[in-house]
């Protein structure tokens, strides 16, 4: 006998079907039939309408019952345990609230690529990072191996800076790879070299060109309290020719330079300028240092402490052959003349090119690369100067130290030169990037004193810039910087070189870590940035990073 329902027990079903206690019965069913029967009857009752003419369940609100809401998840509960709580300090837990990955990237400044962790534009910018008040000094230390990309991510930064106002100063290109960038923004490039232009040491460069401006506005410093400033300029200008001959004499000497020998230098050069013939504008060169000291007037005699002619000639004979081998030697043919390109503050940026000199002569090297700094510092002291007497506006540098293991090894000056910028960069408005390949490389000076006081200055770093670097890199550095355990295989990842995968056409392979770096702002434990350098269309078209010009042919062979 056929099961019968009532008309409440099928109005039930369907409200149960309908709020999801129960399925529909099959079709065919007695209860199924039964069903069927009923809608039809009550289809046009407002109670009583399908689920498809109803709202779907998901968008309605669950009833309660005695035993808890009905629906599925439903029932009853004595009570609610509140979910798990810990504590712990900002450093350890970065980033958990509200989200659960720490990726925060200051977008200020120079965009150089995309953050690795979100996709996001990234940037890097010492002066703009300084200003904003996210690190401490406008300076940043890279390192990372060769061939990742650490020249390219400072090309942009050196771009970035071209187009904010900044003046970027390369004095010394050891490779020449800043040239094409410099050239294509309209900027100034110094080549100097064997037969490739001079440098006068005794010039006074930019710093001294301020002298006549500064003159032909004395009334107004005097009016200002600033009168003095004439004064001031021009004993630094031949504090500087002095200290600058008597380096190139220690490096031909390989000794020190004697202190009566400093008091004749300094003396000959204001005899020079007394004679009328030479001034800051128009200087003597280094063979007229030299005669004014051969020649030895009474004043020279009397620092000498030499009671006659003959004996100011032995007092003086290793200084006059020092300076003769400074005219003949070799450096004689960059030193012995006038300086063929002065620096020019109103260019977008400088560089002065020193690629084609001999590698292997570590002197004319590193004479050249002392004057090359000399001039720089000049012409950045003689922006601040003129900034600060009202007779320009203030400019900003981004001092370039790439290839720092040959700067710092130059000379036995360069390592306290560098290091007076990295100590005064704030105060002298100039943003600082120092590159080398390993920490290793500051450990190779000739002195212990030198090796710490290049260490410190990753210490002293704004920020501290990892490429692709070796595990044992790391822990040499764990002084310094902190890494977690998650960045170290990150950056010890990026060290690798290409896949070791066959191939006989197609385009070049590149290792994984090229362009990827770690950004430190932090001496702490404190999360850093990855990021992934990207190069524009404009880059890649003009080839402004291109660093393997010279292997295009063989590239091109073995991708046939």
């Amino acid at each position: 006998m056929p099961a019968t329902f009532t008309d409440d027990q099928l109005a039930q079903l369907v409200d149960d079907i309908d709020e999801g206690f129960t399925t529909e019965p099959p079709l065919l069913s007695s209860k199924g039939r039964a069903l069927a029967r009923w809608r039809r009857r009550h289809k046009d009752s407002p109670s009583s309408s399908t689920t498809s003419e109803r709202e779907p369940q998901w968008r309605r609100t669950h009833k309660r019952s005695q035993r808890g809401y009905r629906g599925p998840g439903g029932g009853a509960m004595d009570t609610v345990k509140p979910p798990l709580e810990w504590q712990a300090t900002t450093a350890h837990v970065c980033g958990l609230n509200p989200w659960m990955v720490g990726a925060a990237s200051p977008n200020i400044g120079t965009p150089v690529g995309a953050h690795l962790t979100t996709g996001e534009p990234a940037t890097c910018d010492v002066l703009a990072w300084f200003a904003a008040g996210l690190i401490s000094n406008p300076s940043a230390f890279v390192l990372s191996l060769p061939g990742l990309g650490k020249s390219t991510l400072i090309r942009k930064m050196v771009l970035g800076a071209i187009a904010q106002g900044q003046c970027p100063l390369i004095a010394g290109d050891m490779k020449g790879e800043y040239v094409e960038l410099i050239r294509a923004n309209g900027g100034q490039v110094i080549t100097l070299g064997h037969g490739k232009g001079h440098l006068n040491p005794l010039a006074a460069g930019s710093l001294g060109s301020t002298i006549p401006l500064l003159e032909a506005h004395e009334q107004q410093l005097i009016a200002a309290g600033r009168g003095g400033l004439i004064d001031e300029t021009r004993e630094l200008v031949h504090s500087r020719q002095v200290l600058m001959t008597a380096t190139l004499i220690e490096l031909i000497r390989q000794e020190p330079v004697a202190d009566y020998e400093h008091a004749l230098l300094s003396s000959a050069l204001r005899e020079l300028r007394e004679g009328g013939q030479f001034d800051f504008e128009n200087p003597p060169l280094v063979r007229d240092l030299a005669d004014q000291i051969s020649a030895g007037s009474d004043r020279l005699q009397k620092i000498a402490a030499a009671a006659s002619r003959e004996e100011y000639l032995v007092a003086t004979i290793a200084l006059r052959r020092s300076m003769a081998a400074l005219l003949d030697g070799p450096l004689g043919e960059i030193f012995a003349d006038h300086t063929s390109t002065p620096l020019d503050l109103s260019a977008p940026g400088i560089v002065i090119d020193v690629s084609s000199l001999t590698r292997g002569d570590k002197t004319l090297k590193a004479a050249v690369m002392l004057a090359c700094w000399s001039d720089a510092y000049g012409s950045m002291e003689a922006a601040h100067l003129l900034a600060a007497a009202k007779l320009a506006p203030q400019r900003y540098f981004l001092a370039v130290l790439d290839e720092l293991w040959q700067v710092l090894g130059a000379g036995a000056g360069m390592v306290q030169r560098i290091d007076e910028l990295t100590r005064l960069n704030r105060s002298d408005g100039t943003g600082l990037l120092q590159i080398t390949h390993t920490g290793r490389d500051l450990e190779t000076l000739p002195t212990e004193a030198d090796i710490k006081t290049a260490l410190g200055f990753i210490e002293r770093a704004g920020m501290v810039i990892c490429g692709g670097l070796p595990a044992g890199e790391l822990a040499r550095l764990e002084d310094v910087l902190q890494y977690s355990v998650a960045e170290q295989a990150m950056i010890t990842s990026w060290s690798r070189g290409a896949p070791l995968r066959r191939r006989h056409r197609g385009a070049r392979q590149k290792p994984a870590g090229i362009g990827k770096f770690m950004i430190k702002i932090s001496k702490d434990s404190a999360a850093g940035i990855p990021i992934q350098t990207l190069l524009t269309p404009t880059e890649i078209e003009l080839r402004l990073h291109d660093t393997n010009a010279r292997f295009d042919e063989l590239i091109a062979q073995q991708e046939r």
